[in-house]
Formats: structure tokens, C-alpha cells, sequence
């Protein structure tokens, strides 16, 4: 099963890119690497925002 989470789904008005994962740690890994390249998070920043709406952003999740 693979899980996925799309950006614009997570709130980003422009960006519909997807991150995939085999885990929800995998998951959100991708998500943070995405994140840090290419919105201009930094880690702190980051892990900041997902432990805020860490409940939300597992309600987006996708399953395949």
C-alpha cells in the first residue's frame, strides 16, 4: 500500500505537487524534503508546522 499527500491539499494555493511514502514516517519525510527545497522551509520550521496540524495533514493522507 502507498500513501500520498498532495500539497495543495495541505493548503498551498499554487502547488499540486505529490509526495509519496510506503509509511506515514516515509511519507511525511518526503513531504519535509519537498518542503525544505522547494517552499523554503527550514527543518525547525518544518517539523514545527507538522506537530501543530499533524492530525490534519493525516486526514489528507491518500492510500493506494
Amino acid at each position: 500500500m502507498t500513501l500520498s499527500i498532495n500539497c495543495k491539499d495541505a493548503g498551498d494555493p499554487v502547488c499540486t505537487h505529490t509526495m509519496y511514502g510506503e509509511t506515514e514516517e516515509e511519507l511525511f519525510e518526503n513531504a519535509k524534503k519537498h518542503g525544505i527545497e522547494v517552499h523554503g522551509y527550514t527543518e525547525e520550521s518544518f517539523n514545527e508546522e507538522m506537530n501543530k496540524n499533524i492530525d490534519h495533514f493525516r486526514t489528507l493522507i491518500k492510500t493506494s
